[in-house]
């Protein structure tokens, strides 16, 4: 005699069994390893764009303050500071942003996190100017104790040995904190947690190498020790382009979970899933915009995560969601799985041991 399932209306209701049918949905459709993974072309590497676009803004915002900026005047009032390290700041968070708008080639995306990143850029500058200021003041009076008395030569650099080893470090930590707003502008605009961490450690860490960049170029390369113009310029720049560089590093290091586009208008690029709800559609507000297909509608499908899994679910389109080549309304995605929009083909993958 067979024995008796009994099911429970509790059961019936209990939204853990849809996981659990889609879960093994899932597993049951074979995932693609045969198919060859498209390689990402360097333009589209995070690490291109952010630097590239952050070294050029902040160029362009050093030549634009340079001629107001005298180095006669020795008493540098922390509006002076902020006139040049604001705008520096601003013009990396615009250009952080607007490139992400760009390589979507998303418009709407491109003006928001662009005004967002030189808004956020400017602002939170104010109060990490204070601290680097402090952080400088302190690094310069232990440089001039360890100098001590000796007589300052004209023409000659005042700093050496450990006197301007102190000096630079102290220059390059402060110069990590007032740089740190430099990479939220993007965090913010998309309200993203990991996106605000990769901006900060990538922000603190560029301004901290660019920093420490200013007095060795005023040391050797600088012809006139009283006159810093070339210093900021090569800082200022550097410090765009490592913070673009380091925002970029880390977002790849640590991204877990991502779409690889195998064919569409943006073949080879990563969508990184940084949020719980992430929407695919044709919409300029979709986090993932596929654009110039008819057959995408504007919300076409969302990836939520679940648990350490990502679901994707179609938004009752009429075209419909593959996965593997076959429709699904919802499931639990694999590494591997290649997933079909329209004319759109994504491959899903994950880190190892994520």
């Amino acid at each position: 005699m067979k024995p008796h399932i009994t099911i429970t209306s509790d059961e019936l209701t209990n939204p853990a069994i849809d996981d659990i049918i889609n879960l093994e949905k899932s597993l049951s459709i074979q995932s693609s390893d045969e198919i060859e993974t498209v390689k990402t072309p360097f333009y589209l590497n995070p690490v291109f764009y952010y630097s590239v676009s952050a070294a050029a803004a902040s160029a362009i915002a050093w030549a634009a303050r340079e001629p107001y900026f005298s180095d006669s005047d020795t008493s540098h009032s922390i509006f002076t500071s902020y006139s040049l390290f604001g705008s520096i700041a601003g013009a990396v968070g615009l250009a952080l942003g607007a490139v992400y708008g760009l390589s979507n080639r998303n418009l709407k995306q491109l003006g928001f996190c662009g005004i967002v990143g030189l808004g956020v850029g400017m602002l939170a500058t104010v109060p990490t100017l204070f601290i680097g200021q402090i952080i400088f003041q302190l690094a310069t009076t232990a440089a001039v104790e360890m100098r001590g008395a000796a007589e300052f030569v004209e023409g000659e650099y005042p700093f050496t040995g450990v006197s301007f080893f102190i000096l630079i470090s102290g220059r390059g930590m402060a110069w990590a904190f007032v740089s740190m707003g430099a990479g939220l502008g993007l965090g913010v605009a998309l309200k993203s947690k990991k996106l605000l961490f990769n901006g900060t450690v990538g922000g603190m860490i560029g301004g901290m190498l660019g920093g420490m960049l200013f007095d060795p170029v005023h040391r050797f390369i600088q012809d006139a020790p009283e006159e810093a113009a070339l210093s900021r310029a090569v800082g200022c720049t550097c410090v765009g382009l490592l913070v673009g560089l380091f925002t970029g590093i880390i977002e790849n290091l640590s991204k877990e979970s991502w779409f690889l586009m195998q064919k569409g208008p943006l073949t080879g690029k990563q969508f990184i899933l940084f949020k719980n709800a992430t929407v695919i559609g044709s919409s300029p507000k979709a986090d993932i915009y596929l654009f110039k297909d008819p057959a995408i509608e504007p919300k076409h499908a969302v990836v939520t995560k679940s648990g350490n899994k990502y679901l994707i679910a179609d938004e009752k389109t009429g075209s419909g969601v593959f996965v593997n080549g076959r429709p699904i309304d919802k499931y639990i995605l694999q590494p591997n799985d290649i997933v079909s929009i329209g004319e759109t083909v994504l491959k899903y993958m994950e880190k190892e041991g994520s």
